[in-house]
């Protein structure tokens, strides 16, 4: 299965499968579009609406049968399969997706890791939201490595250029240093 954001210029493809990624509010302006394609064949189509937040990043993954997608102040997991999508509301805006090809080591039970302006949250291989924490930074935080039972990265604290480092408890999210 892939997934990947559909740009306007995208021919026009039919899906069997149309769901909606949006914020708190109800409202029908799609913003942005995610193709998920078995074998090049469309299989679902996710719009992400208006009320998701305006984004200056946004990502997509995909990892066995979830799709984890962030954009706005949100990040989303998606089940195509079962046709539903779930939200998990961020603190700021949405920064980036990583998961094993971006960090080696990452210790199984985490499939994706999304960050935001100020936090972390880790995702189990089913969606579930494994741990969150907090206080990382203010303007942006990002992850550079993982070794066995450790992630470690930086928070912006004093933009611009005032980052520091951290490091978290793989297992649980708690902060090391």
């Amino acid at each position: 299965m892939k997934a990947e954001f559909l740009s306007p210029h995208d021919p026009y493809l039919e899906f069997d499968q149309v769901l909606a990624a949006a914020g708190e509010i109800s409202d029908s302006e799609v913003v942005a579009s995610v193709a998920v394609t078995v074998d090049s064949a469309p299989l679902a189509r996710v719009d992400i609406l208006a009320s998701a937040g305006e984004s200056c990043f946004r990502d997509v993954r995909s990892i066995d049968s979830m799709i984890y997608i962030g954009y706005g102040r949100f990040a989303f997991v998606v089940d195509v399969h079962l046709g539903y999508v779930r939200r998990f509301s961020l603190s700021g805006y949405f920064g980036y997706l990583y998961d094993s090809r971006d960090l080696d080591h990452l210790d199984r039970q985490i499939s994706v890791l999304a960050a935001s302006a100020s936090e972390v949250l880790a995702f189990d291989r089913i969606g579930g939201l494994i741990w969150k924490q907090h206080d990382l930074g203010i303007d942006g935080v990002v992850l550079h490595r993982a070794t066995p039972g450790e992630i470690d990265g930086e928070g912006e604290w004093d933009p611009p250029g005032g980052w520091q480092p951290f490091s978290l408890r793989s297992e649980t999210g708690s902060i090391i240093r």
